[in-house]
């Protein structure tokens, strides 16, 4: 079965993928737009794709694209380990310039002002790799050192050890996770979620994704959208406002965790009453990606009170 990720080989991406679906025909594919659309149209079975970060937060790109769909959804997710080489076509190269993807760039910013020069961004940090120009460092996955002619410069770069990305199969329904092989025809046991190692894990709960458009864009909307949510004993663990298209609404993407199938029909059942449109746009594991050294840490802003 064909599933796509976003390339080129030895992104991160990419080894989610074969965590996620071991034996499958893995794509290549460019942005996450492109990804899911192809599964929406069922040119490929389904797609893995970043969905938070514990220094970045949501990626935003993929939770757009996934609004754009009708049909598809999150079925299953594995958290990775995000870790960062510096590579160079000859190892004693004299930086001028560093390239990477933006969120690698952020999550390497004191390594990357160590070096003194400008930066490039790269569509992905493999793709940084596989562009790499003389004068030129790039940072990315330690897989990448098997993967491209570069040589290791540098190890462990990023800012906070023990960053976690989590990553989604996205799928049209028709087409699961059981026992880490897609199968046409499954049902997906809700919540159930792949570790590196596991072989059939599932869990009693896990946290459902509503988009949610309350029916009036009015003072004390949002309230009343989230009060029954508190009512039911849901844990509320994130927020994301969505603008509309030529429109004062937005659509809000509720992260609710610790939810079975009876508190999900009654968070579903609740949320309808105050809302012209409502969807799941996937379910996950109740672990939720936390940095183990910092990643996750306060702002040093909220540390102190303000005036």
């Amino acid at each position: 079965m064909a599933i796509g990720y976003l390339g080129p080989e030895g992104t991160f991406t990419h080894g989610a993928a074969r965590d996620l679906c071991p034996g499958a025909d893995l794509v290549a594919l460019t942005t996450q737009a492109q990804a899911i659309a192809q599964v929406e149209d069922g040119a490929i079975e389904g797609a893995v794709v970043p969905i938070d970060n514990t220094v970045n937060g949501v990626v935003l790109p993929t939770w757009d694209s996934l609004l754009g769909t009708t049909a598809s959804r999150i079925v299953a997710d594995v958290l990775v380990p995000v870790t960062f080489n510096a590579y160079a076509l000859s190892g004693d190269v004299t930086p001028e310039v560093v390239v990477s993807h933006p969120h690698a760039l952020a999550q390497c910013a004191r390594y990357v002002s160590s070096l003194g020069v400008p930066s490039r961004a790269a569509s992905s940090t493999a793709e940084a790799c596989a562009s790499l120009a003389p004068g030129e460092v790039a940072i990315a996955a330690p897989v990448c050192a098997e993967l491209y002619p570069v040589a290791t410069i540098a190890t462990k770069v990023e800012d906070s050890a023990g960053a976690i990305t989590q990553f989604g199969l996205v799928s049209r329904g028709d087409t699961v996770q059981r026992d880490n092989t897609l199968q046409r025809g499954d049902t997906l046991q809700r919540g159930d979620t792949l570790q590196r190692g596991d072989t059939q894990p599932t869990t009693a709960r896990w946290t459902t994704v509503f988009a949610a458009l309350p029916k009036h864009n009015a003072p004390g909307s949002l309230a009343a959208l989230l009060t029954p949510l508190e009512a039911l004993g849901c844990n509320l663990e994130n927020i994301v406002a969505r603008p509309v298209r030529d429109s004062a609404d937005y659509v809000f993407l509720l992260f609710v965790a610790d939810l079975d199938q009876d508190r999900e029909t009654a968070a579903l059942d609740s949320l309808r009453a105050q809302c012209s449109g409502l969807s799941v746009l996937g379910r996950l594991a109740a672990t939720k990606p936390t940095g183990s050294d910092g990643a996750s840490g306060v702002p040093a802003r909220m540390l102190s009170v303000q005036s």
